[in-house]
């Protein structure tokens, strides 16, 4: 096993920049783009990115080091991975730089990808429209992988894709997905060279009829927890409605996204 590195200082600069990261907001923000570093908590999301280059960094405690699937984590991806860099936290300090309570004590460092749009693309795209809540894209990003999609656009003002949150929510979808982010219209237009098909509750074609229209890729389209899709994506897409009892005024956008993923799913494998 790789030799660990133990730390005992608030002012560590290890600590410094994950606590900074953990913390969310603006600051966090600009150092994750400067740094092009994510930092995600949990047992679940280090086994994960078991075997990828891109965990670059793993921080436990000796509590940590003691558990067997903490250790099992560490065993394996250093025998995969023998460069990444192992670090142990004193108790006392691990309480002030994680946020996770009685959780495991296990973070990891991921090196976030810098991925070029593929033009022309003939696979099918998820476009998150001013998604604000973190919750909600992780959960987009986990059904999206789910399904079998491969790449997710955000447009400018959806949450950060690599936040501890979103990662959180999506339960290691980002390792199986092309994440492009800060898009606005123009880019789409100029990048997204496919039929757009955005949710709209006043749309006149019904998900559950564009049949065979599914078979050929689309970049699907989802909007806002409020005001929806934006009117100028609207204008560049079909609007397609999801059917539902009318006592209910709208869906929670994470389940829209799913009944229609899923649904170009289903259609896909009745075909064959």
């Amino acid at each position: 096993m790789k030799s660990a590195k133990h730390i005992s200082s608030l002012d560590n600069p290890l600590v410094k920049r994950v606590k900074t990261l953990l913390e969310g907001g603006v600051k966090a923000n600009k150092l994750r783009a400067e740094l092009s570093i994510a930092v995600a908590e949990g047992v679940h999301l280090a086994q994960a990115w078991l075997g990828s280059e891109d965990l670059t960094e793993i921080i436990t405690t000796e509590e940590g080091m003691n558990q067997p699937e903490i250790a099992a984590v560490i065993d394996m991806q250093l025998a995969l991975v023998p460069n990444t860099d192992l670090y142990i936290l004193e108790e006392s300090l691990w309480k002030k730089v994680s946020d996770l309570g009685h959780a495991p004590p296990i973070l990891i460092s991921i090196r976030i990808p810098q991925t070029e749009f593929p033009v022309p693309l003939n696979d099918d795209v998820l476009i998150l429209d001013n998604i604000q809540d973190a919750g909600n894209v992780g959960s987009m990003m986990r059904t999206a992988a789910g399904a079998g999609l491969k790449h997710v656009v955000c447009m400018k003002g959806t949450a950060q894709t690599w936040s501890p949150k979103v990662l959180r929510a999506a339960m290691g979808a980002h390792r199986h997905l092309k994440i492009y982010e800060s898009w606005s219209l123009n880019d789409i237009r100029e990048k997204v060279k496919l039929p757009i098909l955005a949710t709209n509750l006043v749309a006149e074609q019904d998900l559950y009829d564009l049949g065979d229209e599914l078979l050929d890729p689309h970049a699907w389209v989802f909007g806002n927890e409020g005001a929806g899709v934006t009117p100028e994506l609207l204008a560049i897409s079909k609007g397609v409605l999801i059917p539902q009892d009318p006592c209910i005024e709208s869906l929670n956008v994470g389940a829209a996204t799913a009944i229609c993923l899923f649904e170009v799913k289903r259609v896909r494998r009745e075909s064959r």
